[in-house]
Parts: C-alpha cells; sequence; structure tokens
C-alpha cells in the first residue's frame, strides 16, 4: 500500500513540477515582451523535464516490469538537485543596490519557486529510493 502511495506521489509531484516549470517559463516570456529570441532557449528546460513524469507515469503502471527505470529516474533526479544548488551558489546577487529592487525581489520570487522545485526532487529521490529497495509491487 505504501509503495502504491509513493508511486501515485512521485508521479503527481512530477507532474505538478513540469507545470510549475511551464508556468513560470510562460509567465516570464509575457512580462519580459515579444522578444521571441529569449522563448527557444527556455524550451530546453522544460524538453528534459518531460521525461520524469514519463518514468513515473510507467513505474505507476507497470511497476514490476519497469522497475529498471527508477536508477534513470534516481540519477537524473540527483543530478538536477546538485545543478541546482551550483546554480544557485553562482547566480545570488551580492549586492541589491546594484541591481536595483525589482530585479531582487523578482530574483526571490524565482529562488523560492527552484527551492521548492528542488525539495520536491530531493523527497521524489528518497520515494524512489525506497520502492527500488523494497521492490515495486
Amino acid at each position: 500500500m505504501l509503495k502504491k502511495i509513493l508511486r501515485v506521489s512521485l508521479f503527481s509531484v512530477d507532474i505538478i513540477r513540469l507545470l510549475i516549470i511551464a508556468l513560470s517559463i510562460a509567465i516570464f516570456y509575457q512580462i519580459q515582451g515579444d522578444s521571441s529570441n529569449d522563448f527557444f532557449p527556455n524550451l530546453v528546460y522544460i524538453s528534459s523535464n518531460a521525461l520524469f513524469p514519463l518514468i513515473s507515469f510507467f513505474i505507476f503502471l507497470k511497476p514490476l516490469e519497469n522497475k529498471n527505470y527508477l536508477p534513470l529516474y534516481i540519477a537524473g533526479k540527483t543530478i538536477a538537485v546538485i545543478l541546482f544548488y551550483i546554480w544557485a551558489v553562482f547566480s545570488l546577487p551580492f549586492d541589491q543596490v546594484i541591481i536595483g529592487r525589482e530585479k531582487f525581489i523578482q530574483f526571490l520570487i524565482i529562488f523560492g519557486g527552484a527551492i521548492f522545485i528542488s525539495l520536491l526532487d530531493a523527497l521524489s529521490i528518497l520515494g524512489a529510493w525506497y520502492i527500488k529497495k523494497y521492490g515495486g509491487a
């Protein structure tokens, strides 16, 4: 029963994560205006994150047949969490006066959302590890 709840929650978290990323990119695209050059590179973030809901969906449907996807899922999520913290260290604004108050508040909103997604990723890593260790059924 716990494993089934974990499989459902992994799939739900990955869908919510993908929707948050897609909506945030769309919102910031609308805020920045009609600069179509800035939108296309951001699609890379959505496309690579679309694999996580697919993997968790396969694990949800047929856990015993698709248990070989769990190491790939755990590795991908681990890389995402590590890269988030590397990004966080190098993108922190050190002087609020230089970047302006509005940009600083916008940065804090983005950073807070990224921390939330990173925490969800860390929890999903633990859930996938539990499913892998104690069986998928």
